[in-house]
């Protein structure tokens, strides 16, 4: 079976965590400032922290955003739940608005419809790698007074206007999970404009307090904004060094395997998204009248192919904020997602285009 995801793991991990665990600093510290520095520089933005996951670096965001009950977060259903949970948590109306059917991302049109004098944020997914309209979202939220936060939790190495993604928005919010271009097998960040930002987010994330308190001890500060525990630590940050050294080559694959496949699909019962500047092909999504059907004919054949996201409103917690979106419908009711990234080599890729060809 060709896996739709897999994990990468570098040759000598078992060595750089051990030596980690030796140290008997595991919490953050060293590494985790190295990290943070290297990814810095991946992206073109020292404007960086850390975090244990992409949904606190989202919380984060919406702490920054100063999102509190009653306030309105226009996004999209079209993500993991990941994406709105942080918001919903902190209390605020999740205003769904629609996406564009060609690429799955928010559609700008439809924001422009839901604004309201209680939106306090925008927040958009860049599908599949795939970036979103950004100078569109961004011109209407400084029209309104309203800040943006990216999840690009997909789009690592995507870029818009030839500037990395990671540049353009108030917040960026970035995945380091399981199987995503780069990981730490858990982990994110958050990228900001603002320098003040970051060094009020890097206190954010731990309870408060500054790691780097030149006193005799960190503890003995004043906390004059009380925060979370969502740091990254030590061992998380050595597995992340330790990938950096691999990114560009993984990424370099999934672009390329995801270019054969916009060549060389060619069916037309299958559906392929338009792109729009350079897309890092985190998956590579297809849509099929009838994606059930598709799915166990490629499993037949050795292809393991899924959905990976559903819209969030479906589900009761969210029942509320349920409204009429038909580009989404129409997106949801025939997504499938096909093996796209760096175990994906030429023969199966191939075998992969003949498979759907023949479908």
């Amino acid at each position: 079976m060709i896996p739709l995801m897999k994990v990468h793991t570098p040759p000598n991990i078992g060595e750089v965590m051990q030596s980690v665990w030796d140290s008997g600093f595991v919490t953050e510290g060293e590494y985790s400032d190295r990290f943070e520095e290297e990814f810095g520089k991946y992206i073109d933005n020292s404007n960086v922290s850390l975090t244990n996951s992409c949904t606190s670096a989202l919380l984060l965001a919406g702490h920054m955003c100063d999102i509190k009950p009653g306030d309105e977060v226009i996004t999209t259903a079209m993500t993991c739940m990941a994406t709105n949970i942080p918001f919903y948590n902190l209390g605020a109306k999740l205003v769904f608005a629609d996406i564009e059917r060609k690429t799955g991302n928010i559609s700008v049109e439809d924001i422009v419809k839901k604004i309201t004098n209680k939106t306090k944020a925008i927040v958009m997914v860049h599908w599949s790698g795939q970036p979103c309209d950004l100078d569109s979202i961004n011109d209407i939220a400084k029209k309104h007074g309203i800040k943006t936060i990216e999840d690009a939790a997909h789009a690592l190495r995507s870029t818009y206007n030839g500037k990395k993604i990671g540049n353009h928005s108030d917040y960026v919010c970035f995945s380091f999970q399981a199987v995503k271009h780069l990981t730490t097998a858990d982990g994110g960040a958050i990228a900001c404009k603002d320098k003040k930002d970051v060094e009020r987010i890097r206190k954010l994330r731990w309870f408060g307090l500054d790691r780097k308190y030149a006193g005799k001890s960190r503890w003995n500060q004043d906390i004059p904004e009380v925060g979370y525990k969502l740091h990254m630590n030590n061992v998380n940050a050595a597995i992340g060094l330790e990938q950096m050294k691999y990114i560009d080559s993984l990424i370099d694959k999934h672009i390329d395997n995801g270019k054969f496949y916009d060549e060389y699909i060619d069916n037309p019962k299958i559906e392929k998204l338009e792109r729009q500047g350079d897309s890092s092909y985190w998956i590579y999504s297809i849509l099929v009248e009838n994606k059930e059907e598709l799915q166990d004919y490629l499993e037949t054949h050795g292809v393991a192919s899924d959905v990976v996201h559903l819209r969030n409103d479906i589900y009761s917690c969210f029942e509320e904020f349920r409204c009429d979106m038909p580009n989404l419908e129409y997106f949801n009711d025939r997504l499938l997602n096909i093996p796209v990234g760096w175990w994906v080599g030429t023969k199966e890729r191939q075998y992969i285009v003949d498979l759907l060809n023949l479908y």
